[in-house]
């Protein structure tokens, strides 16, 4: 697989936790889904997602050992404590504190988020669209650690920005009406006036942020990486509709 495939977060994760996140570049899917689309409910060829998840299997060391979920914008966490479960579960987040199963959440303009201890026992990651973080699944997901949140590190992954999510007033009044005091703070800069009355443009990546951080969280680390921007390297299903999806992925040796 290409190196430019994928990329590897920078944040300061205990050595034996590995992260990764795909990209649209190599694979064999054909348009719309071109090419490493790692999804297999958007209508793409079973064969080219089953060739694509070998492929980053292969290149992240041959591991068969993957977890994903059925994604359904909602706040459920899927706790690995004995192996893995069907991917047919609905849910939003995976836990574990078990070695070398890969954990994984596939988006295209949803964020995505990391979560680890600092001792490297606990690792997670999350689905987090605007259903998802104004519903809690970033809260739920921090209280299944054992750790204090000042030992939890998070990581915000590529998600629509700022500059393209456009939304309602139910999006920013969901928002809002979660009672964390520096989202109503911050309100006219994590939602700025759009180009059409009760329209704004919501910060995805600023209210993650501000979601850690209310539950203590101290060390987020990530920089706004916008998938409708960057076509040549991500999905977005707000800019394209029918398309693939990339993965974040994370594991403990």
């Amino acid at each position: 697989m290409q190196s430019d495939s994928f990329f590897i977060p920078d944040w300061p994760a205990p050595a034996n936790i590995r992260t990764t996140v795909t990209t649209r570049i190599g694979g064999i899917s054909e348009p719309p889904y071109d090419r490493f689309n790692l999804a297999g409910h958007v209508g793409d060829e079973d064969y080219a997602v089953h060739h694509n998840r070998k492929l980053l299997a292969d290149d992240i060391g041959g591991s068969t050992q993957f977890q994903w979920v059925r994604q359904v914008h909602g706040t459920d966490v899927l706790v690995l404590d004995n192996g893995l479960v069907d991917e047919s579960r609905e849910a939003d987040a995976i836990y574990t504190q078990e070695t070398d199963i890969v954990c994984g959440v596939l988006t295209a303009d949803c964020l995505s988020v990391f979560f680890c201890d600092d001792e490297g026992q606990e690792i997670a990651v999350a689905h987090a669209g605007w259903r998802g973080l104004a519903g809690g699944v970033l809260q739920n997901t921090l209280k299944q650690f054992d750790a204090d949140p000042a030992r939890i590190l998070a990581w915000i992954g590529p998600g629509i920005g700022p500059c393209h999510f456009e939304v309602g007033d139910d999006v920013r009044d969901a928002f809002l009406d979660m009672d964390i005091a520096e989202i109503d703070n911050e309100d006219g800069i994590l939602f700025l006036e759009g180009d059409e009355p009760v329209k704004w443009m919501a910060d995805l990546f600023g209210l993650a942020k501000i979601i850690l951080a209310s539950q203590d969280v101290k060390q987020i680390y990530g920089e706004p990486i916008c998938t409708w921007c960057e076509f040549d390297r991500f999905y977005s299903f707000r800019r394209d509709g029918e398309t693939g999806r990339f993965a974040s992925i994370i594991w403990k040796e």
